[in-house]
């Protein structure tokens, strides 16, 4: 008798204990899925370094996209920002998926350009996505209802780049930065004469920091600006270099004695989208290094001297745009 109460007890232990353990699994499930399963509009907020999203128009709600569909995470200034836009549209070309920006990328992107045509993720923003299933890269991707998540400084220059004339089509200046461009170009030619403008981007403030932390270089010497301009001086008659930068003072400095050198911040009000058309509205470019100057060229489209480091985005842009060169 004893012996039947012992092992039914023990029966009664043994229910207790997988009875228990069935609870926690399902409620760990329950609060998995829970966890991984968000709105758009929830998850758009993870994808965006700034919080303060601006609240836009009501959209008449789109149908959910079937397939999965691309984004990215948005940070950064311009440069960064128009990579991350134009990867979004890479991939999204190039997979077939739908592809959605955050807002804050758009705000940032729509303040230079005006033929943007990747939607914002408010426009699906009542859809529901489980954010554990997003591939992180192209080669991640199952080629099936998976949506693909871009890193933000993954820069993905040999997707779209092989549109890049389609490229240079989404990022079309607004109208009031290509009247302004224009208008400081016209007062550099201070004569009849045909010019070849070739755009000149300094990049120094920042760069003080990130070059030696990322790649135990200092900012490129003036050597390297003079040698680029000669280069461009040896092989076109009446050149005029376009300079912008981000140390004015030290351009002035730099290149005082070069009467073909035009400083932009000396002479005018200059912003980071003015800036960049003036840059885009030249035939050919110099830039040293970062996002912005390699952008400038590459709207440019001309020929383009950039300043060699090793394993810097710059080198990769160059085995696909064959009229880029590097000097050091």
């Amino acid at each position: 008798m004893f012996r039947l109460q012992s092992i039914l007890v023990i029966i009664i232990l043994l229910v207790l204990s997988t009875s228990v353990n069935i609870f926690l699994v399902l409620s760990y499930t329950a609060n998995k899925t829970s966890n991984d399963l968000k709105t758009v509009a929830e998850f758009e907020k993870t994808l965006c370094s700034r919080k303060n999203i601006n609240k836009e128009k009501k959209w008449k709600e789109q149908r959910c996209p079937p397939q999965g569909f691309v984004t990215v995470n948005s940070s950064a200034r311009l440069g960064n920002q128009m990579w991350q836009y134009i990867s979004v549209w890479g991939v999204a070309k190039r997979t077939g998926l739908d592809a959605y920006i955050p807002r804050c990328n758009r705000e940032i992107l729509s303040n230079a350009f005006d033929s943007l045509t990747v939607p914002t993720l408010d426009e699906i923003s009542h859809c529901m996505v489980n954010v554990r299933e997003f591939a992180k890269s192209l080669e991640e991707w199952n080629n099936n209802k998976q949506g693909i998540m871009i890193k933000s400084n993954a820069f993905l220059a040999e997707v779209a780049l092989k549109w890049v004339e389609d490229v240079r089509k989404q990022f079309t200046f607004r109208e009031h930065l290509v009247k302004k461009s224009q208008d400081i170009l016209r007062t550099v030619v201070k004569d009849n004469t045909d010019k070849v403008f070739v755009g000149v981007h300094v990049r120094r403030t920042d760069y003080s920091r990130y070059l030696p932390r990322k790649y135990k270089l200092k900012l490129a010497n003036v050597s390297f600006y003079y040698s680029a301009m000669k280069y461009y001086e040896d092989k076109y008659k009446n050149v005029v270099f376009i300079l912008t930068s981000d140390d004015n003072k030290w351009c002035i400095k730099q290149f005082s004695d070069k009467s073909n050198v035009f400083v932009v911040g000396e002479h005018f009000r200059n912003s980071p989208y003015l800036d960049l058309a003036v840059l885009a509205a030249c035939n050919h470019s110099i830039f040293d290094y970062g996002t912005y100057g390699g952008w400038s060229a590459i709207l440019a489209g001309g020929e383009t001297i950039f300043y060699k480091i090793k394993g810097a985005l710059p080198e990769r842009v160059a085995k696909l745009l064959p009229n880029w060169h590097t000097f050091r």
